[in-house]
């Protein structure tokens, strides 16, 4: 295996295909050397792909940009080229991603050795994780639809995982549905009543599919499910002009909503809230959620963060 600057191109070009908040696609790579022996490769922050205001501790940019680590990690692997380091420096956008590639002499030996930043080196061994490759790195897909889950599929996946983070400070931990969409509602009330995050979130919306950046990032009309008659309904409000006013509709609209859930949480608290008569609601099935966490760690660095974020993009693979 000998190394060249077109291979290494082609590697970054797969990594690209990696998840990021809104589709944003943060991260901008250059090949800093390259031998026939050795490559060096630094990712850096657009810091025009930035989320200030949706994304304020970075923490969603640290995932998306270990997601893209890994992605190039499973891809080079394919290609027959070792990952042997990483070392992440700086945080939000001074974030800065080294990596020291070299060439392997067969595909047996391609698995990385690049050693953790500060969460446990199992998680990121490629040996502990099923093979994966390019082919699976495109089949990863985001869709906001309802989705049916193939349970023993999922208790597959789900043994697997815990079984790789057994012994680290990583975990899979299950959210109860009810807590889960009250969560959602918090979350919604929040991206849809501040202005500033919502403002933010739509320059990533994509409604229009003649926009030129339709397939290329942000979030399309068909990701969101959105129907055809809405999506171009929503395409023809899409002016930079009418954001303003459309942002300030949301947040005036849910800012009474957002109100009338404050004061019942603070009513219910308190010893009057006791008396409220709660009608009996029928109990529907639901399944319940994983989300990925580091229970144990109050305090996560940057490097931490870009490290879970290689573990994540694993997860969804798997």
């Amino acid at each position: 295996m000998t190394l060249t600057p077109a291979l290494i191109e082609s590697l970054l070009t797969e990594a690209a295909s990696a998840p990021s908040a809104h589709n944003t696609q943060p991260w901008v790579p250059e090949i800093t050397d390259c031998t026939a022996e050795v490559a060096q490769v630094r990712v850096g922050v657009d810091p025009a792909r930035l989320l200030p205001h949706g994304d304020p501790r970075s923490e969603d940019l640290h995932l998306g940009m270990g997601c893209w680590v890994e992605s190039l990690v499973i891809a080079a692997a394919e290609a027959g080229v070792r990952t042997e380091s990483v070392t992440v420096r700086g945080r939000g956008p001074t974030l800065d991603i080294r990596l020291r590639l070299t060439a392997t002499e067969s595909m047996a030996s391609v698995e990385s050795t690049a050693g953790p930043t500060r969460v446990e080196s199992a998680l990121t061994d490629g040996s502990a994780w099923p093979r994966f490759g390019v082919a699976d790195l495109h089949h990863r897909q985001v869709d906001r639809g309802p989705l049916k889950r193939s349970d023993p599929r999922f208790a597959e996946a789900t043994e697997i995982c815990r079984n790789v983070m057994a012994e680290t400070a990583v975990r899979l931990v299950e959210v109860p549905d009810d807590a889960w969409r009250g969560w959602l509602r918090r979350a919604a009330l929040h991206s849809y009543g501040n202005r500033s995050v919502f403002t933010e979130t739509l320059r990533w919306l994509r409604f229009d599919t003649d926009d030129p950046a339709y397939d290329q990032d942000g979030l399309t009309a068909e990701c969101l499910r959105i129907p055809a008659l809405g999506a171009r309904a929503a395409a023809a409000l899409d002016r930079p002009w009418l954001h303003s006013w459309i942002t300030g509709l949301a947040s005036a609209s849910l800012a009474p909503v957002a109100l009338a859930r404050a004061a019942i949480s603070k009513y219910a608290s308190s010893g009057r809230g006791s008396r409220i008569a709660v009608l009996p609601r029928t109990k529907r099935r639901h399944p319940h959620h994983l989300v990925l966490a580091v229970p144990d760690r109050p305090a996560l660095t940057a490097a931490d963060e870009v490290e879970i974020g290689r573990v994540l993009l694993r997860t969804w693979l798997t």
